[in-house]
């Protein structure tokens, strides 16, 4: 607790803070392992447990033994652990740590758009809001454009990403309504009104179209107009997985801006 004071003196409640702070003792009673815990309330949409200030002394295991209880005690969907500042060799000792548990390291960039700023598009897509009828060609269209089979479980956390699920904020986008889908995009919000906080979780075309940027910048466009005639001064925020760089460029091109770049481990529902 007096660590804690002493480099972060906004903390304000220090029993809370070293109430969130595991720490793994060796059999000499000596600080073996330790990892800062935020974990979620039994009513957030989101089951996200964020881990932080990781460390080991020096055997990975201690780390790995640690984290293991932590995941067992506290329910999540998905954990998070943002490594800001962390230089390469520690951070690959941490990989080693946390790989078996079923972690794997991104390298993650968050960007905003301000709706305001929304580019000129000749030819939108038609958008089509989910519905209950529709859940079934919802899954079926992201998995076909996302190459991959989902579960259950990560298709529920999916809709809850960053909030309550918005059903009028999941799209499907077709040339017209009398054409098949070409592509997805699923949005949430913080903050609704004029000024409205939005949260693009995903987009994607269908593999037709994989070959071209057009289609999905006419995507994120079509969806970027929807959303500013709901809020004219709001913005729209999101987060990208730098194994897709291109995703990142077409972005860029159309106005988002990059706010922050940085390394984390993620487990993702199975």
């Amino acid at each position: 607790m007096g660590f804690a004071g002493r480099i972060v003196r906004r903390v304000r409640d220090l029993n809370r803070d070293a109430a969130r702070s595991f720490v793994l003792f060796d059999e000499m009673k000596r600080p073996a392992a330790g990892v800062h815990v935020r974990a979620p309330g039994p009513d957030q949409d989101e089951q996200r447990l964020t881990l932080s200030h990781l460390w080991f002394d020096s055997s990975p295991a201690d780390l790995r033994n640690l984290v293991a209880l932590v995941l067992e005690r506290h329910p999540h969907e998905v954990a998070f652990a943002p490594l800001f500042g962390v230089l390469p060799a520690p951070r690959e000792r941490l990989r080693k740590a946390l790989l078996p548990l079923g972690f794997s390291l991104e390298d993650c960039a968050d960007l905003r758009f301000e709706l305001s700023e929304v580019p000129p598009l000749g030819s939108p897509l038609v958008l089509e809001a989910w519905n209950p009828k529709s859940e079934e060609g919802f899954r079926e269209l992201y998995e076909s454009a996302e190459s991959r089979h989902i579960s259950d479980r990560f298709w529920a956390w999916l809709k809850r990403w960053r909030g309550p699920f918005t059903p009028d904020l999941w799209f499907l986008a077709r040339e017209t309504l009398d054409q098949p889908p070409v592509g997805y995009a699923f949005c949430g919000a913080t903050r609704y009104g004029l000024d409205g906080i939005y949260y693009l979780t995903g987009a994607g075309v269908m593999p037709d179209y994989r070959g071209s940027s057009e289609m999905l910048k006419r995507l994120v466009v079509s969806t970027l107009l929807d959303l500013s005639t709901r809020s004219p001064a709001g913005c729209v925020e999101t987060t990208l997985n730098m194994r897709d760089p291109k995703l990142v460029e077409i972005l860029t091109s159309l106005g988002f801006e990059t706010i922050e770049r940085y390394r984390c481990f993620v487990k993702e529902p199975e």
